[in-house]
C-alpha cells in the first residue's frame, strides 16, 4: 500500500497550509500572466510579497494593471496587490530578489535571452515549472546571450496551484498541491531560492539536482498519452469530455503505466530517485487506492476529487502537446538514449504527435545537442545536471 511522502504533507489539497508571512516583504517578479502566473499573484500577494507582474501581451494585463491587483476567493480570500504591472521586462525585474518564470517551458530560452541584459548580481530565477532540463536551458541561453550577472537558477517540478479565473481581476484558488520539489543549478544553491519563498511554498522539498525535478515531469507523463489516445473524441465528435474522468480509460491507464515505467527506468540509470505516477498522485493530493486505476477513479469521481472537472483542450495545438512533448518526452527519451535505456512508448508518442502536427518535436525540442549533452556519458551528464555547464 502506498503512503504519503511525509508527515508535513498531511493537510488536504483543498486547504492552504498554515504559514507565517515572509520575514520581510520580499520583492518578487512574476513573468507570465497566464493561469500559473495569476495563481502566484493571488497567493503570494495575500502573503505580503511585493509583487511585479510582466507579460509582453498588453491586452492580457490591462485590466489587472487598472485594478492594481487581484480579488481572491476560494482557498484564500482577500486582495492581492501588485506594485507594478508592465509589458516591459527591464523595469519589471529591476530590484527584484526573485524572478519567477511562469511561461510555458517552450518559451524558457526566449525569456532567458531577454533577461540576459537586465539581470543583476544576487538575483534568483525560479522556473515554475521547469519541464525536463529547464534550468540547463536557461543557464546556457544566459551565457550565450552574454549575461555577466551572478544569478541563481532553480526549477520547481510542477505548478503549485489550480484556480478558476471567472473575471480578469477575480480568481478562485481551488487546488494547492501538497508535494513539490525544487532544485537548483548548481544543486548547492537551492536554499538561495527556497529561503525567501518558504512562506509561499512550505511543502516544497529541496531536490538533489535538476535530474530529480526534470524526471518528475508529471505534465508530460499525464497529458500526452491522454491527448493521443482520445484524438478521435478530441477532433471527431465535437463534444468535450472530462479530461481525466472520461479520458483515462482502462487501456489508456495501461499505456500510462508503460510510459511511466520508461521514465522511471531512465531515472534509475542516472541514480535519480523519483516517484512513480501512482505514488506522486497520492503525495500530491492525499487521495489514492491500491491501483492506479482505483486512484484515478477516486480523483475523478469522489466529491473531493481534484480531477473531477478538468476540461478537455480544444485541439492538439495545446500546451499538453506542444510544450509537454518537446520539453518533456523528448528530453526523457534523449536522456534514455545516452544511458542505453529504451523508451519505445515515449518514442511512439513523440513520433505520433510530430506526424499529426506536421512538426519534428525531436529536432525542435530538448534533445541532447540543445541541452549541451551530446556525446556525454551518464556520469558526465549527472555532473552537469548537478554543477552546471562548463566551458
Amino acid at each position: 500500500m502506498l503512503v504519503p511522502v511525509a508527515e508535513r504533507c498531511q493537510w488536504p489539497w483543498c486547504r492552504l497550509p498554515r504559514v507565517n508571512r515572509p520575514a520581510k516583504a520580499t520583492p518578487v517578479t512574476i513573468i507570465g500572466a497566464g493561469l500559473g502566473g495569476i495563481a502566484l499573484v493571488a497567493n503570494l500577494g495575500l502573503l505580503g510579497y511585493r509583487l511585479r507582474l510582466h507579460d509582453r501581451d498588453e491586452a492580457r494585463i490591462a485590466r489587472v494593471r487598472e485594478r492594481g491587483g487581484l480579488d481572491v476567493e476560494g482557498l484564500a480570500k482577500g486582495f492581492a496587490p501588485l506594485e507594478l504591472v508592465t509589458p516591459q521586462l527591464a523595469p519589471a525585474v529591476d530590484g527584484a530578489d526573485v524572478i519567477i518564470i511562469v511561461t510555458g517551458s517552450h518559451f524558457h530560452a526566449d525569456v532567458a535571452h531577454g533577461l540576459a541584459g537586465v539581470l543583476r548580481d544576487g538575483q534568483s530565477i525560479l522556473l515554475i515549472q521547469g519541464g525536463t532540463g529547464g534550468s540547463l536551458v536557461v543557464r546556457r541561453e544566459l551565457r550565450a546571450a552574454g549575461c555577466r550577472a551572478a544569478v541563481d537558477v532553480s526549477e520547481m517540478d510542477n505548478y503549485p496551484y489550480s484556480l478558476g479565473w471567472p473575471e480578469p481581476t477575480r480568481v478562485k484558488l481551488t487546488i494547492v498541491k501538497r508535494f513539490l520539489q525544487v532544485a537548483s543549478l548548481p544543486a548547492s544553491r537551492v536554499g538561495r531560492v527556497l529561503g525567501p519563498l518558504r512562506a509561499a511554498f512550505p511543502q516544497a522539498l529541496a531536490a538533489p539536482s535538476i535530474l530529480t525535478t526534470g524526471l518528475t515531469n508529471m505534465n508530460a507523463t499525464l497529458h500526452v498519452a491522454n491527448m493521443v489516445g482520445n484524438i478521435g473524441r478530441l477532433e471527431g465528435s465535437g463534444n468535450a469530455y472530462r479530461f481525466y474522468a472520461e479520458g483515462y480509460t482502462p487501456s489508456l491507464i495501461t499505456l500510462l503505466e508503460a510510459l511511466d515505467a520508461e521514465r522511471l527506468a531512465v531515472a534509475r540509470a542516472y541514480g535519480a530517485q523519483v516517484p512513480g505516477i501512482h505514488q506522486w498522485l497520492l503525495n500530491t493530493y492525499g487521495l489514492g487506492g491500491d491501483s492506479l486505476r482505483e486512484t484515478f477513479h477516486r480523483l475523478t469521481h469522489e466529491p473531493t476529487g481534484p480531477y473531477q472537472w478538468t476540461p478537455t483542450p480544444p485541439s492538439l495545438q495545446h500546451k499538453y502537446v506542444i510544450e509537454d512533448v518537446p520539453c518533456g518526452l523528448v528530453a526523457i527519451s534523449e536522456l534514455g538514449r545516452a544511458a542505453s535505456v529504451g523508451t519505445p512508448v515515449i518514442d511512439g508518442l513523440i513520433t505520433q504527435t510530430s506526424t499529426m502536427l506536421r512538426r519534428d518535436f525531436r529536432s525542435e525540442g530538448r534533445n541532447l545537442a540543445r541541452l549541451g549533452l551530446a556525446g556525454k556519458r551518464v556520469g558526465e551528464i549527472r555532473s552537469i545536471m548537478e554543477t552546471g555547464p562548463t566551458g
